[in-house]
């Protein structure tokens, strides 16, 4: 049985010890434990400074060769879509600003930009799919009906893009696609010619859901099956990253040529230099993400068919399924 002198010789051993702690840390211990934590706090602001330093140093050489290439860029594309015309499209999300900065790129390189078309969400949306497949039914006496209903579609947005604004099967086309209550597209610049090319202009931001999150891919399938699906010339410019359309279109068996992060300065000068390469029948990824094959890549010269004048289609264009005949020169 423990007795009181048990507990006396506990409590006083414990007294002790309290007793030697506070006189070590008082004296001998304090002045060494002080010091290898001021020497701890100190090394870390040094890390914390020098880290502030290479990031300046980092930012101050990106936005050096950010400027470098902007400035570089108009001389390097100069001419390199010569003759070519060329519809812009926006994804919905796509940013007005970044798809202007495109459009003066696209004739920085010499080619002439068609109009401007943006699709709506209800484009791909699973709420407007029974409006969807009801519309894809009356365009079989334009185009060929595709495999699904938003490959059908997106063969009748092609040949709007690339007949004569002027011809009524395109103009009627154009009025279906614009319907008021369920419109699919809004035409922000008229189109004035018939386009050898297109460039998509993909979201500003996109939304990437949580890995706990239920989630539904429709939409991004539907984007995937629209772009897979138009055979004229074209390129993808949208942001990398993970749960992006281009990545998907990426990871995929799309055969789509893509150009990332589209605000940055390698843009200006991939994009057109992409065109060339699908008007020459290449496809082409490239851009500063991961899954780039390039950071920077390079034109194809597109030379003229014979007799054709600036401004006209060149070799590489697709055929056009409804042309518009030339007027006679009776002088």
């Amino acid at each position: 049985m423990v007795d009181f002198r048990y507990h006396l010789v506990s409590l006083i051993a414990v007294f002790m010890a309290l007793a030697v702690g506070v006189v070590l840390g008082a004296g001998p211990l304090q002045n060494s434990l002080g010091r290898a934590l001021n020497d701890q706090v100190e090394s870390l602001r040094d890390s914390r400074d020098q880290a502030r330093i290479d990031a300046d140093e980092a930012n101050q050489r990106a936005s050096a060769y950010e400027s470098g290439l902007e400035t570089l860029a108009p001389e390097m594309v100069a001419d390199t879509l010569t003759g070519q015309s060329v519809l812009l499209v926006s994804m919905p999300g796509a940013s007005a600003e970044t798809v202007e900065r495109h459009r003066a790129n696209l004739i920085e390189a010499g080619a002439s930009v068609t109009g401007s078309v943006e699709i709506t969400d209800e484009f791909f949306s699973a709420e407007r799919a029974t409006y969807r497949n009801a519309l894809a039914g009356q365009l079989g006496s334009y185009v060929e009906p595709a495999d699904s209903t938003i490959g059908t579609l997106a063969r009748g947005l092609e040949f709007i893009a690339t007949t004569d604004a002027q011809d009524p099967g395109a103009a009627t086309l154009t009025e279906l696609f614009k319907a008021s209550d369920n419109a699919l597209i809004e035409v922000t610049e008229t189109l004035t010619a018939p386009a050898t090319a297109i460039l998509v202009i993909g979201p500003a931001d996109e939304d990437v859901p949580a890995e706990s999150e239920t989630v539904d891919e429709t939409v991004l399938l539907n984007k995937i099956e629209f772009l897979s699906a138009i055979d004229t010339p074209m390129v993808f410019a949208g942001n990398d990253g993970t749960g992006t359309l281009l990545e998907a279109l990426r990871a995929g068996d799309a055969d789509v040529s893509t150009v990332d992060t589209p605000d940055d300065a390698t843009a200006l000068i991939n994009v057109p230099f992409a065109l060339t390469q699908e008007l020459s029948d290449s496809t082409v990824t490239w851009g500063v993400g991961q899954s780039a094959e390039l950071v920077l890549g390079s034109p194809v010269e597109l030379a003229l068919e014979p007799g054709a004048e600036e401004g006209e289609g060149t070799a590489g264009d697709p055929p056009n399924e409804n042309p518009v005949e030339p007027t006679a020169d009776e002088s």
